[in-house]
């Protein structure tokens, strides 16, 4: 009889001691592709399923406030003199975010910070023009929600200069016959833009995002800038075209209302 109550006590022990450590591992490995399921039997034993579709105990939401900014343009681009670049469009058609710092291109992980421009392409002007206020409108995007978390890379994806049929295209076009990227020069003559690599898609590494990461806190909104750097950019002339290796940078802004607050 004694015999039987210490096995009932060890194996309570037991039982105990297993769910706190798979909590415990759990709380590092977080819930982002599965579920454990815990199943105690009346004779103390217990099991796990991993066949749940997903995990949700991690739903915390957060706000992205996206603008896309240069700083102070250059005065003439050395490997173009003396012709000086006047604008630098780009036609964007994604902009998105992931935590890995070195992600897969498909991987699921990678989030849309603005999801508007899969069907509704935008051309930027890179060069354009841009107070550093919060009622500065140009080169903003709406709010979107996305999965709080801390942020690694951002990437920014581009409509061809020749599109499919079928893709869509922005409403307005200051590129003319050229395509939909391109650079316009002092003396009105426009260049397409050529980028490096099959992909037409412009990494922005943690190196070059201001802590190395940008975080997204639950019930919280964050003001997000990427701001275009000629000056750290390489133009080469590849014929009558321009190839272009851009210089981002990622930074974390001060909303209006605590720059307010401080005043």
């Amino acid at each position: 009889m004694q015999h039987r109550s210490s096995f009932r006590q060890a194996n309570g022990m037991s039982l105990v001691c297993f769910v706190t450590i798979l909590l415990f591992c759990l709380s590092f490995v977080g819930c982002s592709n599965y579920c454990f399921v815990l199943v105690s039997n009346p004779g103390g034993s217990i099991s796990t399923s991993s066949n749940t579709p997903s995990c949700q105990l991690n739903t915390a939401t957060g706000t992205v406030r996206l603008r896309v900014t240069a700083s102070l343009a250059p005065s003439a681009q050395a490997t173009l003199a003396p012709a000086a670049i006047q604008h630098i469009f780009l036609t964007l058609r994604g902009i998105e975010a992931t935590p890995s710092v070195i992600p897969d291109d498909d991987s699921a992980d990678w989030r849309e910070l603005a999801p508007k421009l899969a069907t509704q392409p935008e051309q930027l002007d890179l060069l354009a023009a841009n107070a550093d206020s919060c009622d500065q409108k140009q080169n903003a995007f709406a709010d979107v929600a996305i999965p709080a978390d801390a942020y690694r890379q951002i990437r920014l994806s581009l409509s061809p200069n020749q599109p499919a049929t079928d893709e869509s295209v922005p409403a307005e076009n200051a590129c003319g016959s050229v395509g939909f990227n391109c650079i316009v020069r002092a003396d009105g003559r426009i260049w397409p833009l050529v980028l490096d690599g099959p992909s037409l898609q412009l990494q922005i590494p943690p190196d070059h995002i201001s802590g190395g990461f940008f975080q997204v806190l639950p019930d919280a909104a964050v003001n997000l800038k990427i701001e275009f750097n000629p000056q750290s950019s390489l133009f080469f002339p590849a014929g009558e075209s321009v190839r272009l290796l851009p210089a981002f940078t990622v930074a974390v802004q001060t909303s209006c209302a605590s720059a307010e607050m401080l005043n």
